[in-house]
């Protein structure tokens, strides 16, 4: 029997986790409440960069090369993700200039406002073994974009047709999205989660149970196709699973 796939975004409460075996979507404060509510016999793919590039192993290409396969419109969406040391930054100004000496490129705005998430789930990461192994990253555009059968979605997600055009596609995954969406839009006030991160989260539980589905594929599904570890042993891989 295959673990629960859990798919996890970033919201302004904290945390979001949607499961279709489950048929739960729940709210969270921190990535170690995660941890400790769904345990080891749980698989969580999260929209979060794991693992993090540094002075002594710089070289991070999970977001380059999966650029390639977006459209213009969305090359956006994967941002360049800070070396640890940033993350020792008192403000902005300081990371920027950190990591623009470590890695040879400034910040953005949009990565010092998430970076204290990147941080707690770098935290979790790197003290326990068990929760490492269980944890990935995917990306949101991407694994929607593969749903879709390899073809671009035409809307933001931030627009009522991008909302749309997203639940259609994971109703196609499983019939029991709109009932699950719905739920959580009802369970939930907006200040705390938008209804783009549920439908994200439901991607990635989505994803990851296509993940399951192709079992021990070697190699697997990821960019880059051969990753590399940070300096603390965590891979640095973008993760995605394909219908057979």
């Amino acid at each position: 029997m295959s673990n629960l796939a859990i798919g996890i975004d970033g919201c302004r409460y904290g945390w979001v986790t949607a499961c279709y075996e489950s048929e739960t979507v729940k709210l969270f404060k921190n990535i170690a409440e995660v941890w400790a509510y769904f345990g080891k016999d749980c698989d969580f793919l999260i929209d979060m960069p794991i693992g993090l590039p540094s002075a002594e192993i710089p070289n991070r290409t999970c977001e380059q090369e999966a650029r390639a396969v977006l459209p213009k419109g969305r090359k956006s969406s994967l941002f360049p993700v800070p070396c640890r040391e940033a993350f020792a930054a008192e403000n902005f100004q300081e990371a920027n200039e950190m990591n623009r000496r470590i890695l040879g490129k400034g910040l953005s705005k949009q990565t010092w406002f998430i970076m204290p998430k990147m941080q707690e789930l770098d935290e979790l990461l790197i003290s326990n073994q068990a929760a490492r192994l269980r944890f990935k990253e995917a990306h949101p555009e991407i694994s929607f974009q593969l749903l879709n059968s390899g073809k671009p979605l035409m809307a933001s997600k931030k627009t009522k047709e991008g909302i749309h055009e997203r639940l259609s596609i994971l109703q196609q995954f499983n019939l029991r999205t709109e009932n699950l969406y719905q739920s959580a839009i009802h369970a939930f006030n907006r200040t705390a989660v938008a209804p783009d991160d549920i439908l994200d989260a439901l991607c990635l539980s989505a994803m990851q149970t296509i993940i399951q589905q192709n079992g021990k594929l070697q190699p697997q599904y990821t960019f880059p196709q051969k990753p590399i570890a940070d300096e603390h042993g965590i891979v640095m891989a973008i993760h995605y699973g394909r219908k057979h």
